[in-house]
């Protein structure tokens, strides 16, 4: 049975930062990887692969493009993440830290798949499309590796702050399998590159207000 055992929010600089840690996912887990595994074999060879391009942040590996939106796919896994741990950790998002009711703030969910290996890694970017109230990764597999290769870095969004000396220029954070990282979608961030050995794959998702219909 999947559930949360664990919930933090944090304010980072202050950036509010909410983490959720499931457990009951290790049947997922593995579907999710394989899922991601098949869409590699199946779509890397050609432009379906949207690591390669000059405009992507990826580096390496394999991320899905755009249109497949990973999370709207028929496939069980995604619907059982979607349903499962998703939506319930962006309700927790939007009650907590935007302070809105999740049953009246009508949302879209943009999403896709990361796969990264030895010598993979992704650069410094944010998601600044209009209308995004939150970006979200979760973390399926984690390869073992000795810090800080693979881990999340955080880039302090007040310069200012940075240059008088009062804060620090970053905030690190090492992920886990089956946790749900959600953060502001003009917050920076980038991922160490890889060189242990094994696959590091997530599902990515940015969270908009959905158009009047």
């Amino acid at each position: 049975m999947i559930k949360c055992d664990e919930q933090t929010l944090e304010q980072h600089f202050p950036t509010p930062v909410m983490t959720l840690q499931y457990s009951g996912t290790d049947a997922l887990n593995r579907d999710i990887s394989e899922f991601i595994d098949t869409l590699t074999r199946e779509l890397e060879p050609d432009h379906k692969n949207q690591a390669p391009l000059a405009e992507n942040t990826t580096q390496g590996g394999y991320q899905t493009m755009p249109s497949l939106n990973v999370l709207h796919l028929p496939d069980p896994s995604m619907q059982q993440l979607k349903a499962e741990i998703v939506l319930p950790a962006i309700e927790h998002y939007l009650d907590q830290v935007l302070k809105v009711d999740p049953f009246f703030t009508p949302i879209e969910i943009h999403s896709w798949a990361v796969s990264l290996g030895p010598g993979d890694w992704q650069a410094p970017h944010l998601h600044p499309k209009e209308y995004t109230l939150m970006s979200g990764i979760y973390y399926v597999s984690i390869p073992t590796s000795p810090h800080p290769e693979g881990t999340l870095e955080f880039i302090n969004p007040n310069p200012v702050s940075v240059s008088l000396g009062q804060q620090d220029a970053t905030r690190n954070y090492r992920p886990k399998d089956s946790t749900v990282v959600l953060f502001p979608p003009y917050y920076m961030h980038y991922v160490h590159p890889i060189r242990a050995e094994g696959k590091r794959r997530i599902i990515a998702f940015d969270v908009r207000l959905a158009p009047n219909t």
